[in-house]
């Protein structure tokens, strides 16, 4: 049966009517669509929409439907892009304060640029053991751990070809040459990377860790432990399209998620919309950060076999799962691992689901995603 789908967008209390999608095919698995063929989602969003969630962000997953007004909201830059975090059920300004404060931490301890942080030194170790804080060891077994599971196509000693591509520059980026890639491929390999306790060991020297495929996700997790600890039970963490709802809408409800459509027609071009409560949605894709040359496109999900943006027809993959850490690893993984390996990887995992959109807008759902909430 084919069905209209209208999406209807209400931030701080204003609507919009956001678009509609004209048709979908039939549905299998008990309710759930297999694979939505979409046609563009006509109509803007309100300005009230776009005023909160600032163009900057590079959000592969927003809120659409937030019916109560939050009552303390702020915005920042953080991990290279732009965050939000609303309050729904508090204005204690004290709670922020804990989560602006939290943020700054892990970007210090985490982020492979900040001079001094614990990836700092480990890529500027020269092979030497480094002793770093727990967590930092513990997110670095984690990345080690979907490292092993997708057999190396995810891989947290990526560092130094990511080192070599530039998808922040407005000053004609260019793909890197063929043989300096050859070289930092050469140099990328998990089973170097070795922890144990809170000392962390990279044999090679020449290699390095980046965790920017899954720190933002397990920023978000410590976040909303820091929310519910502060005493708050209805909140929205957006670290740049990784969203983490923190329970319910004040009245109950789910929170609807949009999934932005992979090069739509603005960041609120969604593709499909998710209910969901006390869940994580976060999404990668091709459109996040990219540039063309000879008529190709290059974006910075990059391949650690090759060294280049990988090419497998895939536009973005979002995953929903309640831990952030596990959905922001999961979504380069599969990603790299492509439509049919990273299906089979996420069906042998319980309690996360996947929607994998082709570059033909096509979406291929795993069996227990959510049926649209753009209903």
């Amino acid at each position: 049966m084919n069905k209209k789908k209208v999406v209807t967008c209400i931030t701080a209390g204003a609507a919009a009517a956001f678009g509609i999608y004209k048709t979908l095919p039939a549905q299998n698995r008990a309710g759930h669509p297999d694979t939505v063929s979409a046609s563009e989602i006509t109509s803007g969003s309100s300005t009230e929409y776009a005023s909160e969630y600032s163009e900057k962000n590079e959000a592969g997953s927003f809120a659409v439907n937030t019916s109560n007004q939050p009552l303390l909201s702020k915005d920042g830059f953080f991990f290279d892009t732009v965050v939000s975090i609303s309050l729904y059920d508090t204005a204690d300004e004290a709670v922020m304060d804990d989560c602006f404060e939290l943020m700054d931490h892990y970007e210090n301890l985490l982020s492979r640029t900040v001079e001094g942080s614990d990836i700092w030194k480990i890529n500027h170790s020269g092979g030497k053991t480094v002793e770093v804080d727990p967590e930092t060891a513990a997110l670095i077994r984690d990345g080690l751990h979907y490292s092993e599971i997708s057999d190396g196509a995810y891989d947290i000693t990526i560092a130094p070809v990511v080192d070599l591509w530039d998808f922040h520059s407005e000053d004609n980026p260019k793909v890197p040459a063929a043989e300096d890639i050859a070289q930092a491929v050469t140099h990328v390999d998990y089973t170097k990377l070795k922890v144990d306790g809170n000392k962390v060991i990279l044999g090679d020297p020449k290699s390095g860790v980046d965790l920017g495929s899954i720190a933002k996700g397990f920023i978000s997790d410590k976040l909303r432990d820091c929310i519910v600890k502060d005493g708050c039970s209805s909140a929205m963490i957006n670290l740049g399209g990784n969203v983490m709802t923190v329970g319910t809408k004040p009245d109950g409800s789910d929170w609807r998620i949009g999934i932005r459509r992979p090069f739509g027609t603005s960041a609120y071009d969604v593709i499909d919309v998710v209910s969901v409560s006390s869940m994580s949605v976060i999404t990668s894709g091709t459109y996040e950060r990219y540039f063309y040359q000879d008529g190709k496109l290059y974006h910075h999900i990059l391949d650690p076999s090759t060294g280049y943006s990988v090419d497998n027809g895939l536009s973005s993959v979002s995953i929903l799962s309640a831990d952030g850490t596990d959905g922001d690893a999961l979504s380069t993984t599969c990603f790299v691992l492509g439509p049919d390996k990273g299906m089979q990887l996420i069906e042998t995992l319980d309690g996360i689901e996947a929607a994998f959109i082709d570059e033909d807008d096509n979406i291929t759902y795993s069996s227990g995603w959510p049926v649209s909430a753009a209903d």
